[in-house]
């Protein structure tokens, strides 16, 4: 809402909703967008149901990712599981000029066909992993079964992901396809979610990607207090 909307509906001065929105804004439960409306922050979902770590973690790197937008140009995501798929925290698509689709907040996506979906199954503990696997294999899509023709190959790809720090995925699209890759967002030693940045596998290799985008990931995702 914008700041005459909230002043309306609370039926408050604007002068006094201007007041208690910087003060929200400071202790980080609501952020001002571009379009000079104003939205609650994954923070100020803690105060329904009390501290929640996960979200705190997040909200900080949805805040990191937000400010590493200009520097990545590409569309980045964050998401974390909502079995049985991913469920959207937070995109830069409107900051970047190469999204051509837009993951807004609240899009689901598929587990096991996304890099982001990939990532937290690499990065799960083992029994997690098994579980998780065990639920969602049956209904994998059909472009999967030529990539994986049994566990023992998606077990090797979790395993390569594990090694190289980061997942990769390839999605066909109208005039290209699209390659993306992402990092898990870890909280002690259980991912809690991801960071993903979806990029032209015309303009960018996987190699390019890797050498490029994946230290600006990392810099996101990584919790540099810990």
């Amino acid at each position: 809402l914008t700041t005459a909307g909230i002043s309306q509906r609370l039926r408050l001065a604007r002068t006094t909703v201007t007041r208690c929105l910087a003060t929200l804004e400071a202790m980080g439960f609501a952020e001002r967008l571009k379009t000079r409306r104003y939205a609650l922050t994954l923070k100020a979902k803690t105060l329904s149901h009390g501290f929640d770590a996960a979200v705190e973690r997040l909200e900080t790197v949805r805040a990191a990712m937000h400010a590493a937008a200009p520097q990545m140009q590409w569309p980045m995501s964050l998401t974390r599981l909502r079995f049985p798929e991913m469920f959207v925290e937070d995109s830069s698509d409107r900051d970047s000029g190469f999204a051509v689709e837009f993951f807004e907040r609240g899009a689901s996506l598929p587990v096991l066909t996304t890099a982001s979906g990939r990532v937290v199954l690499a990065f799960s503990s083992a029994q997690a992993r098994e579980t998780l696997i065990e639920l969602l294999w049956p209904s994998r899509a059909p472009e999967l079964y030529d990539l994986w023709p049994d566990r023992a190959a998606l077990e090797r790809e979790l395993e390569a992901t594990r090694e190289r720090g980061f997942s990769r995925a390839i999605r066909p699209l109208r005039l290209t396809e699209q390659g993306s890759i992402a990092v898990p967002v870890m909280l002690e030693g259980e991912p809690v979610g991801a960071v993903a940045v979806r990029f032209a596998l015309s303009a960018l290799s996987f190699d390019e990607a890797r050498r490029r985008l994946f230290p600006i990931l990392l810099d996101i995702a990584v919790d540099r207090r810990a």
